[in-house]
């Protein structure tokens, strides 16, 4: 009987810092998300461009690892966002490396209505 309530307790636990883990990543990865995204729309040169978006859509994807959850049932779910934001940086991406860095600041303020609309579904606190 006690090894089966240690046991639970333990495994409890565990699923808390597992929680608490996933939260820490992502408020990390979206702390990187900022980051770049001001690093990408301050440089005038391809190759910090190019770093700066890579780094976006690497947290963009290690995010998608958590599962948000809304109460609004319409709302798009967090995969969802998060495939449509990688999809917006390599959209973005393609413009740069095609010497097209204007153009691709122009294209990038959706990426920070995306943000806008994540932030405004969903609550990661």
């Amino acid at each position: 009987m006690i090894k089966k309530t240690l046991a639970n307790v333990i495994f409890a636990t565990t699923l808390s810092f597992s929680s608490f883990s996933f939260a820490a990543d992502l408020e990390h990865n979206m702390e990187i998300l900022g980051k770049n995204f001001k690093a990408f729309n301050t440089t005038d040169n391809q190759k910090d461009a190019l770093k700066a978006l890579g780094n976006m859509k690497s947290a963009a994807l290690d995010a998608k690892k958590v599962k948000l959850k809304t109460k609004d049932a319409k709302a798009l779910t967090s995969d969802a966002l998060f495939d449509q934001l990688v999809a917006q940086i390599d959209k973005t991406t393609s413009l740069v490396q095609a010497g097209k860095l204007d153009q691709a600041k122009v294209e990038a303020k959706k990426i920070a209505v995306m943000k806008a609309q994540g932030h405004g579904i969903y609550n990661h606190h």
